[in-house]
């Protein structure tokens, strides 16, 4: 399983609104996509020195090929409309990551 992690660095003063607009317009609009098994949306359980937040959004794919029509097919306008309700308010920034097995 691939795990494609953005993590949102926000003003405190955003939170609220950021959190309705990710769960009732963003959320909605990356499943639209068809490409993902699952996500989760978390809270970063440290606040920064600065007093701002940081939010997870971990969106779940099955395989590689997956990720990259998500990354190719949609990202682009998914992250333009992101960019359109936030512009420079909150900071993002991306990571992929697999699942590795556990060993007992």
């Amino acid at each position: 399983m691939i795990i494609y992690n953005t993590s949102y660095i926000l003003h405190s003063t955003k939170e609220n609104e950021f959190c309705k607009w990710m769960q009732e317009q963003f959320i909605p609009l990356i499943k639209e996509t068809g490409t993902f098994i699952q996500n989760y949306f978390c809270k970063v359980m440290v606040q920064q020195e600065d007093g701002s937040q940081t939010y997870s959004l971990q969106i779940f794919f099955k395989n590689k090929a997956q990720l990259d029509k998500y990354r190719n097919d949609f990202e682009p306008r998914c992250k333009a409309i992101f960019a359109a309700k936030f512009q420079t308010e909150i900071m993002t920034f991306s990571s992929t990551m697999f699942e590795h097995a556990v060993i007992h």
